[in-house]
C-alpha cells in the first residue's frame, strides 16, 4: 500500500506559476490552438507537466537538490498512473474526462524518460560526445512529442517514431537558439567532439568576445543548424508517410516544426549574434506560418 507523501518543498504546488503555459505568442501557444478543442485540456496538462519538470534544472543550482526534485516527480508519476495522484497538476489530470480512441495517455515510460533525461542534464555541463547529447535530446523533447502524438490520436509505432524524431530536431533547434544564453548559465550544449572538430573552445561560447567570433564559429554554426534542420525535415517526411488521418492528427507538431525551420533560417544568417542574444520570431510571423500549415501550403 502506497503512503501519501507529506507536503514537501520538493513538490511545490503550481500556485507559484503565475505565467500562463503556454505563453501567448509562443510557438507552443499556436500549436495548442491548432489542436482539436476536445483534446486541448489533455495537451495543455501534458505541456504544463513538461514545463514544470523541465524548468527544474534551470531554477535549482544544486545538482543534488535538482535530482531529488526530479526523483520525487518520478514517484509522483508512478503513483498518479496507479490512481493515487498527490500533486495538484496530477490531480487535475485525473479529473479530466477519459480520452476517446484513438487518443491515449502516454504510458509510464514516456513520462519517466523525460525525467531521466533531465537528471542526466543536471549533472552534465559538458557533453563528451554528440551521441550522448542526442540521446538526451531523444529522451527529453523526443519523448515529449511522442507523448503529444499519443494524445492527438496518432499512436501507431510509425507515428510515435516520427514524432520522436521531430522532437529530437526541435530540441536541437532550441539548443542552437539558446546557445549563448545556456552557455552563460553553465550548459554548453555542444558536444566536446563537435567543438574539437571545429576548433572552438567551450569558454568561447560561455564568455564570447564581443569584438571577434571564434575562427571556427561559422563552421560550427552551420553544423548545428544543418543537424537540427535535417532531423526536423526527416521527422516531417516520416509524418507525411503516415496514413492521412494520422498526418492530420499531427497538425500541431507539423506547425511547430515549420516555426522551428523558419527560426533556423534566421539564426543561420545572424552569425555570432546568437552568442550574445536570442533570435526570436515575432508572434505575427508564427501565426502566419501556422496558417500556411493549416491551409496545406507547408507540409
Amino acid at each position: 500500500m502506497n503512503s501519501t507523501p507529506s507536503p514537501s518543498p520538493l513538490a511545490a504546488p503550481l500556485a507559484h506559476a503565475a505565467a500562463p503555459v503556454p505563453r501567448p505568442g509562443s510557438s507552443l501557444y499556436y500549436a495548442l490552438r491548432s489542436s482539436p478543442p476536445a483534446l486541448r485540456p489533455a495537451l495543455q496538462m501534458w505541456l504544463q507537466w513538461w514545463h514544470e519538470v523541465s524548468r527544474i534544472p534551470l531554477e535549482v543550482s544544486d545538482a543534488g537538490v535538482a535530482e531529488t526534485k526530479l526523483q520525487w516527480w518520478a514517484q509522483e508519476v508512478r503513483d498518479s498512473l496507479a490512481g493515487q495522484p498527490h500533486h495538484p497538476l496530477m490531480q487535475a489530470r485525473a479529473a479530466l474526462p477519459a480520452l476517446a480512441e484513438p487518443s491515449i495517455w502516454p504510458e509510464l515510460a514516456l513520462w519517466t524518460q523525460q525525467l531521466e533525461g533531465l537528471i542526466h542534464l543536471v549533472h552534465q555541463t559538458r557533453w563528451l560526445d554528440d551521441a550522448a547529447l542526442q540521446r538526451h535530446n531523444r529522451m527529453s523533447t523526443g519523448a515529449a512529442l511522442e507523448g503529444a502524438a499519443c494524445i492527438l490520436g496518432a499512436s501507431s509505432v510509425a507515428a510515435r517514431s516520427a514524432a520522436c524524431l521531430l522532437g529530437t530536431g526541435l530540441r536541437q533547434s532550441h539548443q542552437v537558439a539558446r546557445l549563448g544564453l545556456d552557455a552563460r548559465l553553465g550548459w554548453v550544449n555542444v558536444a566536446i567532439d563537435v567543438l574539437q572538430t571545429h576548433d572552438v573552445k567551450a569558454h568561447q561560447l560561455s564568455k564570447p568576445d564581443a569584438a571577434q567570433a571564434p575562427a571556427g564559429w561559422p563552421g560550427l554554426l552551420q553544423h548545428l543548424t544543418e543537424q537540427a534542420r535535417a532531423s526536423i525535415e526527416q521527422g516531417l517526411a516520416a509524418i507525411q508517410a503516415l496514413p492521412a488521418a494520422e498526418v492530420e492528427a499531427l497538425l500541431p507538431l507539423r506547425l511547430l516544426a515549420h516555426i522551428h525551420l523558419t527560426q533556423l533560417q534566421e539564426i543561420a544568417g545572424k552569425g555570432d549574434r546568437i552568442l550574445h542574444e536570442r533570435v526570436l520570431l515575432t508572434p505575427l510571423r508564427k501565426w502566419w506560418i501556422g496558417q500556411r500549415v493549416r491551409w496545406g501550403w507547408l507540409r
